[in-house]
C-alpha cells in the first residue's frame, strides 16, 4: 500500500505517517478488531482519498479513536467519511477536545471500546492523566506490535521552532528512542505511575515492534529489552 505501512498483514496491523502542522508529522495506527472491522487511532487530518480508501479496503472502519486530548484533528473528517463508525476518547481527553475542536463529533467513553476489540488487541487507558492517554498492543505470530502514543518517542530531530525546541531541551526530551518528557508534562498527572503500568504490560506482552506517535517505527530484535530499560530508568 502507498500510504499505510504494513506492520503485520495476518493480524491486520498498519501505520500511516501524516502531517498535522507544517513540517510536523505523527503516526496513525490501525488494527483489525472483532468482526473483521478496522480501528484507526489518531486518525490522520487532511487525509487524501487514498488514505481512507486503502484502510476501508482492509475492512469496515468500525472505531475511530483519539488516543489522548491532543490527537483529535482528524476526528470530524473520518466520522464524515465513515458515518457508521463509533468514535471514542477518554473522558478527560473529551473535555479538552470539546474546547479545542468545535467540529469534533460526539465521543463515546473509551471504556465502551473494550467490547469491540476481540482477543488479540489490548487497549490500555493510562491512569493518572490530565487529558487522557493510552497505549495499544496487538498480538501477532511474531510478537506484539505496540502503539505507545505520546509516552515514548523516537524523533530524528527536535522541532525547528526556537521556543518549542527550548521547551524540549528544558524538559529533557532528546532525539532517538526514549520517554517523551515534554508531552508528559502536559498529558500525565503521575509520571511514575503511568510508566510503571506500561513497564508491567511490556514485560507481560513483549513488543516486537514499537510505533511511537512521533518518530520512525522501531522493530529491531532488541526492542523489547530497550523499551524495558528506558521505562525502568525513567521510573528510577
Amino acid at each position: 500500500m502507498k500510504h499505510w505501512k504494513v506492520l503485520d498483514a495476518d493480524a491486520g496491523v498498519y501505520s500511516c505517517a501524516y502531517e498535522f502542522a507544517p513540517g510536523a508529522k505523527t503516526n496513525a495506527f490501525a488494527t483489525r478488531i472483532a468482526g473483521g472491522k478496522m480501528m484507526v487511532v489518531s486518525p490522520p487530518t487532511h487525509a487524501s482519498d487514498a488514505i481512507y480508501d486503502e484502510l476501508a479496503a482492509l475492512g469496515e472502519v468500525g472505531a475511530i479513536v483519539s488516543n489522548n486530548g491532543f490527537h483529535h484533528l482528524g476526528l470530524a473528517a473520518w466520522k464524515k467519511r465513515f458515518p457508521e463508525a463509533r468514535v471514542f476518547a477518554d473522558p478527560l481527553a473529551a473535555k479538552r477536545i470539546a474546547k479545542k475542536n468545535r467540529n469534533a463529533p460526539s465521543l463515546e467513553p473509551i471504556a465502551e471500546l473494550s467490547g469491540l476489540l476481540g482477543d488479540d488487541v489490548v487497549f490500555t487507558a493510562a491512569p493518572a492523566t490530565k487529558c487522557g492517554e493510552s497505549w495499544i498492543s496487538v498480538k501477532t505470530a511474531n510478537g506484539h506490535v505496540w502503539y505507545v502514543s505520546d509516552l515514548l518517542s523516537n524523533m530524528e530531530q527536535l522541532p525547528p521552532n526556537f521556543v518549542v525546541r527550548l521547551l524540549f531541551k528544558m524538559t529533557g526530551t532528546k532525539t532517538g528512542y526514549g520517554v517523551f518528557h515534554t508531552a508528559m508534562k502536559f498529558i500525565v498527572a503521575d509520571r511514575k505511575r503511568v510508566l510503571r503500568q506500561m513497564l508491567d504490560e511490556v514485560s507481560e506482552r513483549a513488543p516486537s515492534t514499537v510505533v511511537p506517535a512521533h518518530g520512525p517505527i522501531l522493530d529491531t530484535p532488541d526492542i523489547a529489552d530497550r523499551t524495558r530499560a528506558i521505562l525502568s530508568e525513567a521510573i528510577g
